[in-house]
C-alpha cells in the first residue's frame, strides 16, 4: 500500500517538477516598445537616422533604439519605418516618458518623421542562446528576420522558450546572430487570444551574418518548433539602423 502511495506521488509530481524546471531557464526579460511610424515627404532614412543619433543620451533613458526598415514584406510602403525601442520593464518607460524633454534634434526628428504613438505594442522580451548582434554596437546597421506567431493552446511562453532554445542550440558556433522570443503584453492584435501573439526574431551581427544564418537553418528560416508554436507568418526581413546604443 505505501509503495503504491509513494509511486502515486512521484507520478503526480513529474509534470509539476518538469514545469518548474523549464521556467527556471526562462532569462529575465526587457521591455521593447514598437512604433509605426512615416518618413515625412522628401526625406530618407538616413535624413532621420543622422537627427536621431543627434539626440544626447539622458540619465534613465532608453537603453537601446533602433528605426528598422522593410526589405521584404507584404503592403509596406516606401515611407514606412518602425521605431523599436529598448527599456528595462514597463515602470522604466513610464518614468522616462514623464520625464522626457523636448531638444533642438528631438524637435528636428519630429519634422522628418510621424509616429503612431496611440498604437504603440509593447512586448516582453527574451534573448535565447548567444550572439553578437551590431558586432556589440560596432555596426550601426544590421539585418533583421522576424516571424509573427501565436502560442498553441495551452502553452506558456516558458515552453515556448524552451523549445526554441533547444531548436537554436543546433546552430552555435556557426554564427553570431541572436534569437529573441517576444511576447505581447500591451496593444491588441484582432482576433488574437491574450498573451498568445509573439515574435521570433532573428538579429544579425550585420546583414551576411543574418543571411548566413537564415541559410542554416532552411526552410524553417527562424525556427519553429511543433508543438507549442501555430500560425506562424513567413519571415520579413528588416535594414535596422542604431539611433541608440
Amino acid at each position: 500500500m505505501y509503495k503504491t502511495i509513494y509511486l502515486a506521488m512521484i507520478l503526480t509530481t513529474i509534470p509539476l517538477v518538469s514545469k518548474y524546471s523549464i521556467a527556471q531557464d526562462l532569462p529575465n526579460s526587457s521591455l521593447i516598445v514598437n512604433t509605426q511610424c512615416k518618413i515625412s515627404h522628401g526625406h530618407t532614412i538616413e535624413d532621420v537616422m543622422a537627427v536621431a543619433r543627434a539626440i544626447p543620451r539622458t540619465e534613465g533613458g532608453p537603453n537601446r533604439i533602433f528605426y528598422r526598415t522593410p526589405i521584404s514584406g507584404s503592403n509596406f510602403s516606401d515611407d514606412w519605418v518602425l521605431r523599436t525601442i529598448y527599456w528595462d520593464d514597463l515602470a522604466h518607460w513610464a518614468a522616462a516618458s514623464r520625464g522626457r524633454q523636448q531638444s533642438g534634434p528631438r524637435s528636428h526628428l519630429d519634422e522628418l518623421i510621424t509616429c503612431d504613438n496611440a498604437n504603440r505594442k509593447f512586448f516582453d522580451n527574451y534573448n535565447i542562446g548567444a550572439g553578437n548582434p551590431y558586432d556589440g554596437g560596432s555596426n550601426q546597421v544590421s539585418g533583421v528576420a522576424a516571424r509573427f506567431c501565436t502560442l498553441k493552446s495551452g502553452v506558456t511562453i516558458e515552453e515556448a522558450y524552451q523549445a526554441l532554445s533547444n531548436n537554436n542550440a543546433q546552430y552555435d558556433g556557426e554564427h553570431e546572430t541572436m534569437m529573441q522570443l517576444s511576447q505581447l503584453r500591451y496593444g491588441s492584435t484582432p482576433d488574437v487570444e491574450m498573451g498568445t501573439r509573439i515574435t521570433i526574431r532573428l538579429v544579425g551581427k550585420d546583414l551576411v551574418d543574418l543571411a548566413e544564418r537564415l541559410v542554416l537553418s532552411g526552410s524553417g528560416r527562424v525556427g519553429t518548433p511543433d508543438g507549442v508554436i501555430d500560425n506562424c507568418s513567413d519571415s520579413n526581413l528588416f535594414m535596422s539602423h542604431v539611433a541608440l546604443w
